[in-house]
């Protein structure tokens, strides 16, 4: 990735200054642009935490954030640039007028990135031009922290452009992981489907929070921080069984949502059992007795780590509400 032009990030709050920063640390040279002259003049002292744990010896505080020039002017913050990434407010009226006026101000082939949590592209670009180069680049927060990036994609987006995200993504050590334009997109989606169902197990009483969250973080947790939900699948559960809750979730409930997909059945229809029969979303190629071996190792190391750092108690929650 060519790191002799410039990044206009767009709109200084705080995920526009964390955006910033990150670009800044990968030895980007960055203009910082907003509106408002005094989110541009606090930029550093707001900056300087995440400046801050990013920092090592060879990228100290002060070179991170030199890296960032400060420009109220949105013509001078995208000249020569090769890539303007919008952080604004999450306004769809606001993000429209603006890649209007980036359309217009710069050349076919500067990249538009967004950052919306919400907006389709096909929304955002109902006054773009050349908006075959509008793609989204939405991070999650704290976002210097967390490596997966959504790539948002609309049907107008081109091979190319995704190719382009995954390599830029790459250089600052983010990983890209591509949705096409939807509702809540893939992070959000699943989250807040997740969210929604506890929210209604505390309000039916079926559970106390704290027993939520010592469920997630002892099981549902370490299981997805190493594998993911698809690939841990594979590994705990064969199809049939799956397919069995599924199918006495929804009888029970009367919730469509619980109804098993075609995929799945199709997948069992095929013999794909997840690990054990050595296909399933993935392909296993190992033994299975290998196979679960390694699992249970990495399980136990991980469960043993959350046991003795006890990362509850050290950020300072209290126990009860």
């Amino acid at each position: 990735m060519d790191t002799s032009k410039p990044i206009c990030v767009i709109g200084a709050g705080f995920m526009g200054s964390v955006i910033a920063t990150i670009y800044a640390r990968h030895g980007y040279a960055v203009r910082l642009h907003d509106v408002s002259a005094e989110a541009l003049a606090s930029y550093a002292q707001r900056a300087t935490p995440i400046a801050e744990s990013l920092a090592d010896a060879g990228h100290p505080v002060a070179a991170i954030l030199g890296q960032v020039t400060t420009v109220l002017n949105l013509q001078a913050a995208v000249d020569g640039v090769f890539l303007a990434h919008e952080v604004a407010q999450e306004d769809l009226a606001v993000k429209q007028a603006l890649f209007e006026q980036l359309d217009r101000l710069c050349p076919p082939e500067v990249v538009l990135g967004t950052n919306t949590s919400s907006f389709r592209l096909t929304h955002l670009c109902e006054r773009v031009q050349h908006r075959e180069r509008v793609i989204g680049i939405h991070y999650i927060t704290p976002a210097h922290i967390i490596k997966a990036v959504e790539v948002i994609v609309a049907d107008f987006t081109p091979p190319e452009r995704i190719a382009w995200a995954h390599e830029f993504l790459a250089s600052i050590d983010h990983v890209g992981v591509v949705c096409r334009e939807s509702p809540g997109f893939l992070v959000n989606r699943i989250q807040l489907a997740m969210l929604a169902e506890i929210h209604r197990i505390v309000d039916e009483g079926q559970a106390t929070p704290q027993d939520i969250d010592a469920a997630i973080r002892l099981s549902l947790g370490p299981r997805w921080a190493l594998w993911g939900a698809l690939l841990c699948e594979d590994l705990v559960v064969n199809k049939r069984t799956a397919l069995a809750v599924f199918d006495y979730m929804q009888e029970q409930t009367g919730v469509d949502y619980y109804a098993s997909t075609p995929t799945l059945r199709d997948m069992i229809a095929r013999g794909e059992q997840g690990a054990i029969s050595g296909k399933g979303w993935y392909d296993w190629d190992a033994t299975y007795p290998d196979i679960v071996r390694e699992r249970d190792r990495q399980l136990k190391k991980t469960l043993d780590w959350l046991q003795a750092e006890d990362p509850v108690a050290r950020i300072g929650v209290r126990p009860d509400r």
